[in-house]
């Protein structure tokens, strides 16, 4: 653990480093529309100093210390922001897996408790669960090894990352099915998907195209690198924010070389 702080710590030191760390800073501003003016107000600093300090090539730790502390983030998740580019994900094991597969349920609880924040009251009360109920599917948790149960219903998570699953897999295939049941039935419903997006930024579009292959190779490769670009978007505001303070998106994206409609037509009598 010292030998990972000391490599973090000689990282955020070389000077060569400086100019990522401010990049870093310059998006962290931008998104919570912090201008340089509120910075310098904040540091009792001018605005031009400010600005020279973000546009440097080299500065002190400590300046970069003191800007972090104004807009609440940590110095050494600044450095890991900076220098990481791969979204972190846990990946379940086999055994994780296999039972979330055939117990399904398990793993919506540990996911409304693990990935959308919500408290164990909340859950009981919303699903009217009973305290023994509720006892059974934290100790299978703990049995899993994703975390340790604690007094007052206070729990320590053994796992760190986005849910993620390397292959589809029996619980992936699950997913799948409930997620496209789901969404099916919000395009399908009259009034629903524009119920969910009401006040909110999101869309649904289907089309058909007639397109080379050569077109459909760029059109796709297009794809992966926005899905990339914005998996790493993602990473980063929820490592700067935290999700409580952002909206959840499902991104649904597929070319398939075929048409979906399609019916029988009958002989007529």
């Amino acid at each position: 653990m010292l030998k990972s702080i000391k490599k973090r710590y000689f990282y955020m030191k070389n000077a060569s480093n400086y100019p990522l760390l401010m990049a870093e800073l310059k998006k962290i501003l931008k998104r919570k529309k912090i201008k340089y003016s509120d910075l310098a107000l904040e540091l009792d600093m001018s605005e031009s100093s400010i600005k020279r300090l973000m546009s440097a090539d080299d500065g002190s730790l400590s300046k970069i210390e003191a800007i972090c502390e104004a807009v609440g983030i940590n110095f050494f998740d600044l450095a890991l922001l900076a220098k990481e580019d791969k979204p972190r994900n846990f990946y379940l094991t086999k055994e994780q897996d296999a039972f979330f597969a055939k117990n399904t349920h398990y793993f919506y609880f540990f996911t409304l408790i693990y990935e959308e924040f919500y408290s164990l009251s909340q859950i009981k009360k919303k699903y009217k669960l009973t305290e023994k109920s509720m006892m059974k599917y934290l100790k299978k948790l703990e049995d899993l090894e994703m975390l340790e149960r604690h007094p007052n219903n206070k729990i320590k998570w053994l796992i760190q990352g986005s849910t993620a699953l390397p292959e589809l897999t029996g619980l992936g295939k699950h997913l799948m099915r409930t997620s496209m049941r789901n969404f099916s039935d919000l395009i399908l419903t009259d009034g629903a998907l524009e119920k969910e997006l009401k006040g909110k930024e999101g869309s649904f579009r289907i089309s058909e195209l007639y397109l080379k292959k050569e077109t459909v190779k760029r059109y796709r490769m297009e794809l992966d690198e926005l899905a990339e670009k914005y998996a790493k978007e993602s990473d980063r505001e929820e490592r700067i924010y935290g999700k409580n303070e952002l909206e959840l998106y499902t991104t649904l994206v597929s070319v398939l070389p075929m048409g979906l409609y399609s019916e029988d037509i009958p002989n007529l009598s």
